[in-house]
């Protein structure tokens, strides 16, 4: 399974709490997503939202962490891919999506449409564009074989 990971808290029986990020550097933004991505985070996502397209350039959302999406996850994901739509210079690539991302793409009808990368293990948390680069280069090796 791409993507898993335990959603309760080593040390507890609890769910991980919910979690948006966003860091910007000379390629793009980088958008984290941790566990329970839902409601609650609304206000997060929207002023992830407002740096994203105040920063411009591509868009990572990096979301190995995810245990749990709502609508209003969903909702944030697919704003985040239509941006880029919009404007092109603002390409956004969904960085190792668990499979109940992937499920809940394919029920929206969005399955294959937002462009998708992984990298091996939990990839280069310092540099997630390697991952990128590195996915791509596997990909392209794979269909030149």
């Amino acid at each position: 399974m791409r993507g898993s990971v335990d959603p309760h808290d080593q040390q507890s029986d609890q769910p991980l709490p919910g979690s948006v990020a966003v860091r910007h550097d000379e390629q793009g933004s980088v958008v984290t997503l941790r566990g329970e991505v839902d409601a609650s985070l609304r206000d997060d996502a929207g002023l992830t939202m407002a740096a994203v397209l105040a920063h411009g350039g591509p868009v990572l959302v990096e979301m190995s962490g995810v245990t749990f999406i709502d609508s209003s996850g969903l909702a944030f994901v697919i704003q985040l891919h239509r941006l880029g739509v919009e404007d092109e210079t603002q390409p956004c690539t969904l960085l190792n999506p668990p499979d109940l991302v992937l499920e809940m793409l394919e029920m929206v009808g969005l399955g294959g449409e937002i462009p998708l990368a992984f990298t091996p293990g939990d990839g280069d948390p310092e540099d997630p564009w390697a991952g990128i680069a590195a996915a791509e280069a596997e990909d392209l090796a794979s269909s030149t074989a």
